[in-house]
C-alpha cells in the first residue's frame, strides 16, 4: 500500500510540474509574440464626407506601437470626436494591422440656434456648415442657443423630423416639400412649404392624423386649382384654407 501511494504522489507531482512548465511556456511565447507584433498599417473604411487622413490624425496611433497594447476604445473615442463621425469601430487584424470602420452622420435638416447647424437623424445638431457645403435642407427655427443647452423643446425636434419623413408617403405634400418648420413659445408649429410658400399652422401632437388630413385637403385644392396662401389646422374636422386674391 505504501508503494502504491508513493507512486501516486510521484505521478501527481510530475503532472503539476508539467502543467506549470506548459503554462509558463505559453506565457513566455505569448510575451515573445506580443513584443514582435508592432503596428505597421491602419485601414480606414466608411468615409464619404471625411478625409481618411483626418481619421488617422484623430486616431493618433504612433507607428510601431505593440498592437496588443493598443486601447481600442480610446482610439474609437478620439475618432468619434470628429464632427462628421457618428461611430467608429476599431479592431485588431493580426499580426500588424488595425481596421477602423467609420459610420458618418447624415444631415437631414438645418437648425438655427446662435448659428446654423446640421442636424442628423437623431435630432442632434452636430456641425456648422462650412463654405461650399450644401444648405439645401429644411430649416428648424424657434430655438435660442441657451434654451437649447437647457434642454428646452428638444422633444419637438423629433416631431419635426417625423413630419418631414412622413410626407414622403403623401404625394401632394411631398411634391410641395418643406422649407421651414418654426416652433413658437408654447410649441405650436408653423410649416412653410417649399414650392408655393404656403403656410400651415397647427398645434403639436397627433401628427399622423394631421398629415393624413392635410394630404386630403391639399389633394382637393390641387384638383380645383385653388391658389392656397395658408392653412390653419384647428381640428381634424375644421381646417381653414386661406386663398390668395386673384386680380
Amino acid at each position: 500500500m505504501k508503494k502504491k501511494k508513493g507512486k501516486k504522489l510521484f505521478f501527481v507531482g510530475v503532472g503539476i510540474t508539467l502543467m506549470v512548465f506548459i503554462g509558463g511556456l505559453e506565457r513566455g511565447t505569448g510575451l515573445l509574440l506580443a513584443s514582435h507584433l508592432d503596428l505597421d498599417k491602419i485601414e480606414v473604411h466608411g468615409c464619404q464626407r471625411t478625409d481618411p487622413q483626418q481619421i488617422l490624425k484623430a486616431a493618433a496611433v504612433p507607428p510601431e506601437t505593440p498592437i496588443l497594447k493598443l486601447d481600442l476604445r480610446e482610439i474609437s473615442q478620439r475618432v468619434e470626436a470628429l464632427e462628421w463621425v457618428r461611430s467608429c469601430e476599431v479592431r485588431r487584424v493580426l499580426p500588424d494591422k488595425i481596421a477602423l470602420r467609420v459610420v458618418e452622420r447624415n444631415p437631414v435638416v438645418l437648425m438655427h440656434l446662435n448659428k446654423l447647424y446640421y442636424v442628423d437623424e437623431d435630432g442632434t445638431p452636430f456641425k456648422v456648415p462650412s463654405a461650399g457645403e450644401s444648405l439645401d435642407y429644411p430649416i428648424l427655427t424657434g430655438w435660442k442657443d441657451q434654451g437649447w443647452k437647457r434642454g428646452e423643446k428638444k422633444d419637438l425636434v423629433s416631431e419635426a423630423l417625423w413630419f418631414i419623413r412622413e410626407i414622403r408617403n403623401h404625394p401632394h405634400l411631398y411634391q410641395e416639400g418643406v422649407s421651414e418648420i418654426n416652433f413658437n413659445e408654447i410649441g405650436d408649429l408653423t410649416i412653410f412649404m417649399a414650392q408655393g410658400g404656403v403656410m400651415i399652422h397647427m398645434r403639436r401632437g397627433d401628427m399622423e392624423l394631421k398629415v393624413r388630413r392635410l394630404e386630403e385637403v391639399w389633394k382637393k385644392t390641387v384638383a380645383r386649382h385653388l391658389p392656397v396662401q395658408y392653412i390653419l389646422y384647428e381640428f381634424p374636422d375644421r381646417i381653414v384654407v386661406g386663398l390668395e386674391e386673384r386680380g
